[in-house]
């Protein structure tokens, strides 16, 4: 093979190509239709001319360089069209609906554990009203005192912002712990921190059932409630998750089957660390608003409810096929 008399005939080529490589790093759209069709055809040349040179040369420089203009070419022409921002948020949300979906066993139980924990201490604390100092903590009393109330305290935008501010730090951390911790404790310790914090929504029911408020009680806190609940109980499917798959590796090893697992564990986290996110402006801003009258707060609720079920239930499902005819 003469590589000179090769290069020289075939370098032309080898230059446009590169040029027209140059001009669409930023995307195919910066070509032309004719020179889109150029590069296909230039990228074709170029790689029959690498798999000439790999053949009959032994200029390993030559190889190379070949080899990177048609690795670059095939990149620019085969790579995925950047995606829009909308549409990103789009995919990210079906793929959390989808996983959700995947893993309803274990989101059914984690929401199980926190809603029977709620009942079950409202029906206890019922049953015998001496436990009452057992199970609410001596730090919660002063909280328990202002929901008996049955009033909340007006909160300038400042306020409110701050408040959101609060809600948007502490509760995310919430769910990070109770969803992290699965794997290192068999998904014990995300039960425990499933049922306290049911027990303590069902405590508070009990003291609000009490006055005569309870009534009061749901429709304050449903409005964010709806979407706050979905992630302590996403987040606590995490963790069940991730313990299930320590406690019952099958054939694998265990840190295999926690990789296995890991893709879902994932998605299940940061889903329930957005709805946290979701929720706390609605918190600051709506539900503990004095101004805001209760029948509206519930009917937003009832609204917010019925989104997240469509959502959780339908939202990127693939269309089902036709029946073909026969």
């Amino acid at each position: 093979m003469n590589e000179q008399s090769f290069v020289s005939k075939r370098g032309t080529d080898w230059d446009r190509l590169t040029a027209l490589c140059n001009k669409a790093d930023g995307g195919l759209r910066k070509l032309s239709s004719g020179e889109l069709l150029e590069l296909v055809r230039l990228y074709r040349r170029a790689s029959t001319d690498l798999a000439v040179a790999r053949t009959k040369s032994t200029n390993v420089p030559l190889i190379a360089s070949l080899n990177d203009l048609v690795g670059r070419a095939y990149g620019i022409l085969y790579r995925s069209p950047k995606q829009s921002f909308w549409g990103g948020l789009m995919k990210a949300a079906a793929t959390s609906a989808q996983t959700v979906r995947r893993n309803k066993w274990f989101v059914l139980t984690s929401a199980t554990i926190f809603f029977g924990s709620a009942f079950f201490i409202f029906g206890l604390m019922s049953w015998m009203p001496g436990i009452k100092d057992q199970i609410i903590p001596p730090a919660m009393d002063k909280l328990f005192d202002s929901w008996r109330s049955g009033k909340f305290e007006e909160h300038s935008g400042s306020e409110s912002s701050m408040m959101a501010g609060f809600y948007a730090s502490n509760n995310p951390r919430t769910s990070i712990i109770t969803g992290a911790v699965g794997a290192g404790s068999f998904g014990v310790v995300s039960v425990y921190l499933l049922f306290n914090n049911g027990a303590i929504l069902g405590a508070l029911a009990h003291e609000m059932n009490k006055v005569g408020k309870l009534g009061f009680l749901i429709s304050s806190i449903a409005p964010h409630g709806v979407t706050e609940l979905s992630g302590i109980i996403v987040a606590g499917s995490c963790g069940l998750l991730l313990g299930y798959a320590v406690i019952n590796p099958g054939r694998r090893r265990r840190s295999d089957s926690l990789r296995a697992v890991g893709r879902d564990a994932v998605v299940l986290l940061a889903t329930s660390v957005v709805l946290m996110f979701i929720a706390a402006p609605i918190e600051a801003f709506f539900s503990f608003q004095p101004a805001v009258p209760q029948w509206l707060k519930a009917a937003v609720a009832i609204i917010g409810l019925f989104v997240w079920m469509v959502f959780w239930t339908s939202f990127g499902r693939e269309p089902e096929p036709l029946p073909v005819a026969r």
